[in-house]
């Protein structure tokens, strides 16, 4: 859906909730054309190589009366077990040739994007339109993914894998796995420092960074001062806030390693 027209008042795009209704029945009617499909193409799909309820009928381990019409979804059917299956060993395939990941980079679509605000009609929120999040969040995704695999910001990538995902706020994100080239792959924590930071920045050094993470990538408040707060778990903090400083990155026996918080003066008040 295009709103190609934004003086016009376009009942489609003014539906808020209703628009959403209407997108997804245009999609189950997308979708159920494509079962339509293949349910009565099945030989040339190649159904007949799957053998689950031939061989079930021949070891006598299903009632016969109970059987139905066998109807295989290929790998090509978005969202089916063979898809997803094929997905996953494409993956492991590329882990297997080239290595273990050595980043993994989250995008997260931020319903404040100036793209996304000024193409807002008034009494409109970035929830009534899905068509509009999600094709801002595909050019921004484009964007970063030219960053690190053309222009090369982390070094050289020999192998990517990326998969979007929707969080339960109705916001797309996107998680990145990169493969650095061999003379380019972090040997050291110093090195890791220069990619990743959990640090304030300097406001007067970075003033247009600093404001990106005091707005986004603060977490909290939480604890004792609000103990409703969605992370809190037996009146603690699941996800380990406030985190302790600490001079220098460490690896842990665990999956998240502890980076580097100094203790450098710098403080925000949220």
């Amino acid at each position: 859906m295009h709103d190609r027209n934004p003086t016009s008042h376009a009942l489609f795009v003014y539906g808020k909730r209703l628009y959403q209704e209407w997108g997804v029945d245009q999609y189950s009617k997308v979708e159920s054309q494509r079962l339509f499909y293949i349910r009565n193409n099945q030989g040339p799909l190649r159904a007949a190589i799957y053998g689950g309820v031939n061989d079930a009928v021949a070891n006598n381990d299903a009632n016969t009366d109970n059987l139905g019409r066998l109807v295989i979804l290929p790998s090509s059917f978005i969202g089916g077990h063979r898809h997803m299956a094929q997905l996953y060993q494409d993956s492991m395939a590329i882990v297997r040739q080239y290595g273990k990941p050595d980043l993994f980079i989250t995008m997260t679509c931020n319903p404040k994007w100036e793209e996304i605000v000024s193409a807002l009609k008034p009494g409109e929120i970035a929830n009534d339109r899905p068509d509009l999040v999600t094709r801002v969040f595909v050019g921004k995704l484009h964007h970063l993914l030219d960053e690190l695999l053309k222009k090369g910001i982390f070094g050289e990538v020999v192998a990517d894998i990326h998969v979007i995902e929707w969080q339960k706020r109705g916001m797309p994100h996107a998680h990145i796995l990169l493969i650095l080239h061999s003379n380019h792959k972090p040997r050291g924590l110093d090195e890791y420092d220069r990619m990743v930071s959990t640090e304030l920045l300097d406001k007067d050094a970075h003033p247009i960074l600093f404001e990106v993470v005091i707005s986004c990538m603060l977490h909290g408040p939480c604890g004792t001062i609000n103990p409703h707060c969605p992370c809190m778990a037996d009146n603690v903090c699941s996800k380990g806030y406030p985190k302790a400083f600490t001079e220098h990155t460490t690896d842990t026996t665990s999956s998240y390693p502890t980076y580097r918080r100094q203790d450098d003066g710098c403080t925000f008040e949220r």
